[in-house]
């Protein structure tokens, strides 16, 4: 059994939610007053990938929120419910994901490794940032949801092969030991 609120987990989780609030605050390149091109939902897709899809959603929220906070405007619910299934859908695809992995495989296996996590980011992003994103800044801004999410369709194809880069980089590069240290044996016993 997996103790998922332990302190190093928290920890963890907290690095990635500041990582998402530097990342989309401070390091995007605002293009117009709903387009954004940042990589801060990489940090939110890696902690549900590591840590699964609870820890995965908190993150996404407490990502949005404080970042709402920090920006000085209202979270929108919409935005909201995209940042937390950022990092829930992506955690739900761990298995496909970790699957075929192979040490020093080298192009041709990067390569499937890399269409396996393009597939996983296109669907989440198809979800989030293509569809409810687009959905509430549709509402927010009392525009078409057609037109936004066309105007929307160059950035997130860009950023979806970005991110699914940079997510199948970093994915294996922090060892999986730091993750395990709030597994528990069956006896109750700490490994």
């Amino acid at each position: 059994m997996k103790n998922r609120f332990s302190a190093q987990t928290l920890a963890f989780a907290g690095v990635l939610v500041a990582m998402n609030i530097v990342l989309s605050r401070f390091v995007s390149i605002p293009i117009g007053e709903s387009l954004r091109i940042s990589v801060s939902s990489v940090p939110i897709i890696l902690a549900g990938l590591w840590f699964g899809p609870v820890i995965g959603g908190i993150c996404g929220f407490l990502g949005d929120l404080l970042g709402c906070f920090i920006s000085g405007y209202a979270p929108n619910p919409f935005i909201s419910l995209s940042a937390i299934l950022m990092g829930v859908i992506p955690a739900l695809f761990v298995g496909f994901l970790s699957r075929g992995k192979q040490k020093g495989g080298g192009v041709g296996a990067f390569a499937l490794r890399y269409l396996r996590f393009l597939l996983v980011i296109a669907l989440t992003m198809l979800i989030t940032s293509q569809g409810i994103t687009t959905y509430g800044l549709s509402v927010m801004y009392g525009r078409p949801f057609v037109a936004q999410w066309f105007l929307r369709l160059p950035q997130s194809v860009l950023l979806l092969f970005v991110n699914s880069l940079l997510t199948c980089l970093l994915y294996d590069r922090v060892p999986r030991r730091l993750f395990d240290a709030g597994r528990v044996k069956k006896g109750g016993e700490a490994r």
